[in-house]
């Protein structure tokens, strides 16, 4: 690397760097070979911004429930991280590709219709509810009796539904974050936003809060208090 620094412009050889970590320490590039949301070991993610991805990643919802509006890899990834979820889904063949490998703890329901799509998880309370499929402002008019105490709500390409997302403030008080940024597959960059209720508190998953990103430069000798 040194070499190659001296041959060519400072300039280029951050930008190569820069390159090299979105693709390698990401796992883009194996995104987009595969044409599916993935990382960098070819385990199967949501198809959220990398921000966004990588402060869920630090955060422990063992316990908890998870209702997803639309299903896929992110419905594998949460059933790795939570006690159940239940991931609604309008399309049948785009559900048997994911209960291919769903394992027991995730459900899979069909909804074709708009009202059964919108209700799927009516009977229950969640503690993770992810908007990211079809009927947007329809299942965050619904979200009500639904989300938990504690409850945090994530709307994906909340950039192209900014009236949803003013629902999502104003009907349930919540505290909107916005993670702009790249995330698999994709070559241009969205966001994905978290709503957080008043009453929702981060659990660290390694007792580390901000945890290093994939690609940070650590500095343990120099952390402060």
């Amino acid at each position: 690397m040194g070499f190659i620094r001296k041959l060519l412009p400072g300039w280029i050889v951050e930008s190569l760097t820069s390159s090299y970590r979105l693709l390698e320490k990401y796992g883009q590039r194996a995104s987009f070979a595969q044409a599916r949301c993935v990382d960098a070991a070819g385990a199967p993610i949501p198809w959220y911004t990398y921000p966004a991805l990588e402060y869920l990643s630090s955060l422990d919802f063992g316990g908890q429930a998870v209702l997803e509006f639309g299903s896929g890899a992110s419905s594998l990834w949460w059933a790795r991280r939570a006690a159940r979820v239940l991931s609604v889904e309008h399309d049948a063949r785009w559900l048997e590709t994911t209960r291919a490998q769903a394992p027991a703890n995730l459900e899979l329901k069909l909804a074709t219709d708009e009202a059964g799509y919108v209700a799927a998880g009516a009977d229950r309370r969640f503690d993770v509810i992810v908007i990211d499929g079809i009927h947007r402002a329809r299942c965050a008019q619904a979200l009500g009796p639904l989300m938990a105490d504690a409850a945090l709500v994530i709307l994906d390409n909340s950039d192209w539904h900014p009236k949803t997302a003013a629902r999502l403030r104003e009907s349930y008080d919540l505290l909107q974050v916005d993670f702009h940024g790249f995330g698999p597959i994709n070559s241009y960059t969205w966001t994905t936003s978290l709503f957080f209720s008043r009453a929702f508190r981060p659990r660290p998953l390694t007792g580390r809060l901000p945890s290093y990103s994939a690609a940070a430069l650590k500095q343990l000798a120099n952390e402060d208090d």
